[in-house]
């Protein structure tokens, strides 16, 4: 077996130019990028729901791009490499939007290959059944179970987990089959790599981008830098070495199949050797890593499996030549940027639909009299997460926000004014009984930090996940009253952490409303009497 590899490099250019890149899909003036934001099953369900709606009204092969994070990533890699032997019908589920048909029987009924039935193996019994067994069986060191477990419970029920006698998938993930053959590609360039080396796209997509995120160092004070896949990946912006930082970091990206090697010298242009990869960073490998966020919950409740968050060599496109991979520890992406917005910007996306599949309700806070929404929002503002005693604080250069608020620090991309309108439009759509959305015209600012040049406008469609009192009123009686006791109170807001665990019927309601505010005639909250099916199609032009 051959010790190298020749992989693609894409080097970018510094935030404040435009965006460039001749390897990877370019959206047009009139692209729609769709993010599909973290939370565990909490995210996943809805986000069945949304590409189901999406699918429904026929929009979904003009997507250009889905962004995702987290549990928004278990949806998005599922989807993008969904197995031709099982169909779009049977994975997303059937489309119903009259709430009063959603009786207890109907929401029982749940396909074999649905995307549903992942929640439903996360019951903690299983969790840690499962954490066990792996670890007894393959002797996985502790950084590398968790994505044992990602390709056992998430992946393997779909053909994308096909573990070897050391336990990991040997293939790596990639674009499609055409991609990989042509004329100067992978296969061609790389003659002991085959297509069977690799999980490809095996049908009409949109081009697939996973969030996740790698602290800059080990200690108390570290900071997150955003790390995205698919079949190219790495840290888009250059973070040179400093006081705080072990290494040089990014500066572009890099054939994914690379992942874990060593550079060892430049190739043709645009491409360099790399040292063949001990084993293959596989989908398992990023779909753990963009949902570290449960790694780290079951490594600080479980000391045996303390070193649970991923680890992984990884080398910088600047600079490459001066520094040999260093090992970084991942993180999830949400624990950075959870709705994946900053990806698309980078990418010069210009109409974004941004699913926020939050457990944040949209509320008035009393003592302030100020509304209060998702902390995944204000940071894109400049703002922090909501404070009781101070309400929404601005960054700035001394005041970088205390716990995880001060990871989110680095994250602005739009103009601080227009955050006002955006919760207020929320607010005013939640207590019109309808679904929250809300489109708004924005300047997008520079982010040096995620690579985000400056752009005159983008749109954007604010999708919110939250309770829709109009369709909740027109379910039978019988089914609020069980989905008022499984949620405690609480539907649609379904904790992540507590409730990682979902039934087939708690999935199914998930997903059902989140279907109804993507694709439903209902006009209530929305400006102009447009249904809720008409906004949507609105960002298609």
């Amino acid at each position: 077996m051959s010790t190298s590899l020749t992989a693609g490099i894409l080097p970018l250019r510094p935030a404040r130019l435009a965006p460039d890149s001749d390897r990877t899909p370019q959206a047009g003036s009139r692209s729609v990028g769709v993010c599909l934001s973290g939370g565990g099953s909490r995210a996943l369900s809805c986000a069945m729901g949304q590409l189901r709606g999406l699918r429904h009204l026929g929009l979904l092969d003009d997507v250009f791009a889905i962004s995702s994070v987290s549990g928004g990533t278990w949806a998005n890699a599922l989807f993008s490499y969904l197995p031709q032997t099982i169909s779009d019908d049977e994975f997303l589920g059937a489309v119903e939007l009259d709430p009063q048909q959603l009786t207890l029987d109907r929401l029982e009924q749940m396909p074999a290959r649905n995307l549903g039935r992942v929640p439903t193996r996360f019951d903690p019994a299983r969790v840690l059944e499962a954490l066990y067994r792996l670890k007894e069986e393959h002797h996985y060191a502790n950084c590398e179970l968790w994505q044992g477990f990602i390709g056992e419970l998430v992946l393997r029920d779909h053909g994308l987990w096909q573990p070897g006698p050391d336990g990991f998938d040997p293939r790596f993930f990639s674009w499609t089959e055409a991609y990989l053959k042509t004329p100067r590609g992978i296969l061609a360039q790389n003659p002991l790599l085959h297509l069977d080396d690799f999980i490809t796209v095996q049908r009409k997509r949109p081009y697939p981008v996973f969030n996740t995120s790698l602290f800059n160092n080990d200690s108390d004070d570290a900071d997150l830098v955003p790390f995205e896949a698919n079949f190219m990946l790495g840290v888009r912006a250059a973070f040179p070495k400093g006081a705080q930082q072990r290494g040089d970091i990014g500066g572009g990206l890099v054939d994914s199949f690379a992942m874990r090697g060593a550079y060892l010298g430049e190739a043709d242009p645009g491409e360099v050797r790399t040292s063949r990869p001990q084993r293959a960073f596989s989908l398992s490998d990023i779909v753990g890593c963009s949902s570290a966020a449960f790694a780290q919950m079951f490594e600080e409740q479980y000391t045996e499996f303390r070193g649970l968050v991923p680890r992984y060599l990884y080398w910088p496109i600047k600079n490459r030549a001066e520094q040999p991979p260093l090992e970084y520890r991942f993180a999830d992406g949400g624990s950075l940027e959870n709705l994946g917005v900053s990806a698309l910007l980078a990418r010069g996306v210009p109409r974004l639909i941004v699913f926020i599949n939050t457990d944040e309700g949209v509320r008035r806070d009393p003592a302030r009299n100020e509304v209060v929404v998702s902390g995944d929002l204000p940071p894109l503002f400049g703002l922090q997460p909501f404070s009781p005693v101070h309400g929404y604080v601005p960054y700035g250069p001394y005041d970088h926000g205390h716990g995880a608020a001060r990871l989110y620090r680095h994250n602005q991309v739009f103009e601080t004014s227009a955050f006002t309108e955006l919760k207020q439009r929320l607010h005013a759509a939640k207590r019109a009984g309808g679904a929250l959305l809300v489109r708004q015209t924005l300047k997008v600012l520079s982010n040096p930090w995620f690579n985000v040049p400056a752009q005159e406008s983008v749109e954007v469609l604010w999708v919110y996940n939250d309770n829709v009192t109009s369709w909740w009123n027109d379910l039978p009686i019988e089914t609020r009253a069980w989905l008022d006791v499984e949620s405690v109170d609480d539907f649609p807001l379904y904790d992540t952490f507590t409730q990682l665990y979902l039934t087939p019927m708690m999935v199914n309601a998930l997903a059902h409303l989140a279907c109804w505010n993507v694709a439903s005639s209902s006009t209530l909250g929305n400006p102009g009497g447009l249904t809720n099916a008409d906004v949507v199609r609105g960002m298609f032009g």
